[in-house]
C-alpha cells in the first residue's frame, strides 16, 4: 500500500506542493474524480479547507482520519487509562513518547493534576494531522487543556536522551499481529503506515529517565514489552496497561 498527497480543491494546489515537499509524498492528482478500485487499499493526506485529514481509498464514503479534540472532549472516556495515573503526585509532568492521533494523551490532560504533556511523534505525516488538529479546536474546555501540550515532530529516543527526567513516561507501541477482527481505522492506518519495528529498548531508557512510573499500553495476549515484568497491571477485555513504578 502507498500513502499520497491530495487535495480536493484546485485553490489548495500550492498548499498541497509544499505539504508534499515537506513529507516526500507523490501528490495524487486524480482524488477528486471517478472512484478507481485500484487505489482502495492505498491512503491519502487530503489537504481539504476545513482541516488535513487520512482517508484509505477513493470511496467518498470513506470517513476522514484526523485528531478530533473537541469530540474527544465528550465522546471518549477510557476509564481503564485513567485508572493509570493513580498515585502520581499533584501537578505531575508526562511525555507521550509514541503520541499518534494524540487521543491517549488527552486523555491524560484531561486529569487535573496533569501540570504539563509533551507529544512526541516521529512519523512526519502523523505530526501534520496532529498538529492541524490542535489548531481546529474551538470548545473553550478542550483549548484550555490544550495549553498543557506541546508536540513535537523528533525521534523518541533522542528526545529521551536529550532532556530531563519526566514524572510519567507514556509509550503505546502498535500492536502487530494480535487481533482476530480489523483493528479501528486509525489504528489500523498506523499499523499500514508506520515503521513495522517498534524502537529498541524505548522501555529500558525511560525506565531510566522516569521519576515516578512508566506506563506500556499492550494488547491483553501480548507479552511484556522488552520482556521487562511490570510492577503491576490493569487489564481490559482488549487492551492491558503495564505500570512500572519507580517509587
Amino acid at each position: 500500500m502507498n500513502l499520497y498527497l491530495a487535495f480536493d480543491s484546485n485553490v489548495l494546489h500550492e498548499k498541497a506542493k509544499e505539504l508534499s515537499v515537506k513529507l516526500k509524498l507523490d501528490i495524487f492528482k486524480d482524488y477528486s474524480s471517478k472512484y478507481n478500485p485500484e487505489y482502495e487499499d492505498d491512503y491519502f493526506l487530503v489537504c481539504s479547507a476545513e482541516r488535513i485529514f487520512l482517508q484509505k481509498g477513493l470511496k467518498k464514503t470513506s470517513k476522514p482520519i484526523y485528531s478530533n479534540f473537541d469530540d474527544w472532549i465528550d465522546n471518549y472516556d477510557d476509564r481503564l487509562l485513567r485508572r493509570t495515573l493513580k498515585g502520581l503526585p499533584n501537578n505531575f509532568s508526562c511525555v507521550d513518547l509514541t503520541a499518534g492521533f494524540g487521543k491517549d494523551a488527552f486523555e491524560i490532560a484531561k486529569s487535573e493534576r496533569c501540570l504539563s504533556l509533551v507529544l512526541i511523534e516521529k512519523e512526519k505525516w502523523v505530526f501534520n494531522i496532529l498538529k492541524d488538529g490542535l489548531k481546529k479546536v474551538n470548545d473553550y474546555r478542550v483549548i484550555q487543556l490544550l495549553s498543557k501540550i506541546r508536540v513535537y515532530n523528533l525521534d523518541n529516543l533522542e528526545y529521551l536522551n536529550n532532556n530531563k527526567n519526566f514524572d510519567l513516561i507514556y509509550i503505546d507501541p502498535m500492536f502487530q499481529g494480535v487481533y482476530k477482527s480489523k483493528a479501528k481505522k486509525h489504528m489500523q492506518a498506523l499499523r499500514d503506515l508506520s515503521s513495522s519495528e517498534n524502537d529498541k529498548n524505548l522501555l529500558k531508557n525511560s525506565l531510566e529517565k522516569a521519576n515516578h512510573r512508566v506506563v506500556v499500553k499492550r494488547h491483553k495476549n501480548m507479552e511484556y514489552l522488552e520482556g521487562i515484568k511490570p510492577t503491576t497491571s490493569i487489564e481490559g477485555k482488549v487492551v492491558r496497561f503495564d505500570l512500572y513504578n519507580l517509587k
